[in-house]
């Protein structure tokens, strides 16, 4: 039998699947598989350097600790763009940093994009990419202390905050606009039962921080 979410065109937990594989941000999708970038959206698939001009809007720095891995990629499937599809979303675009600590730790910094029928940007609006996530965080059944908030965080200035236990795994996900297009953040901490979240937070702040020093890109 098929999830109820899943058959909604909710990804089960996509969110969470970006931080080992390198985003979708979007999107829930699997692994990569091979595709033509400037072909046709008829399959969701990345790869490094697939989308150039979206992987110079992620940073290649953090604390001083270069990414275990950039890509980039789309997503063209009803299941990959989960809610987002509800929206006549048709594709999209994206590239993401990772940086895998182990044991479960890790943050990955990445840019969601709409193209355009002219070779630009279409809006994004940032509620249906918050929508997005929280639908992701929402399916999956290992979810639980789920939040979100509209905090001010520095430079960022105020953005949409996700915070949720999975299992052991203290996950957040901050979303905010980046031009036309979407910046998400997302780290994830292992913790013990009753341990501080202290260090998820300083985690946090650090990738929230980086993120926002990446340039706006230029219209079309």
């Amino acid at each position: 039998m098929i999830p109820e979410s899943r058959r909604r065109g909710v990804p089960p937990g996509p969110w969470l699947v970006l931080l080992a594989l390198v985003v979708l941000v979007a999107a829930g999708c699997g692994p990569a598989a091979t595709f033509d970038p400037s072909g046709a959206c008829v399959v969701d698939g990345r790869a490094a350097g697939a989308y150039p001009e979206l992987e110079t809007l992620v940073p290649r720095d953090l604390d001083g600790r270069a990414p275990t891995s950039v890509d980039s990629g789309r997503s063209c499937s009803e299941r990959a763009l989960g809610t987002l599809a509800e929206h006549d979303v048709t594709e999209i675009r994206y590239a993401g940093a990772v940086w895998d600590e182990g044991d479960g730790a890790g943050t990955s910094i990445a840019v969601l994009a709409r193209p355009d029928d002219a070779g630009g940007w279409a809006s994004l609006p940032i509620a249906w990419v918050e929508a997005f996530y929280e639908a992701g965080a929402r399916a999956s059944s290992k979810t639980s202390n789920l939040e979100t908030s509209r905090p001010s965080m520095g430079n960022a200035g105020t953005v949409w905050r996700l915070d949720a236990l999975n299992d052991l795994s203290q996950q957040t996900v901050v979303v905010r606009p980046l031009g036309e297009l979407a910046q998400v953040v997302l780290v994830a901490t292992r913790v013990e039962p009753g341990a501080s979240l202290a260090e998820h937070e300083r985690r946090v702040e650090l990738a929230v921080r980086t993120a926002a020093e990446a340039v706006v890109p230029s219209p079309g």
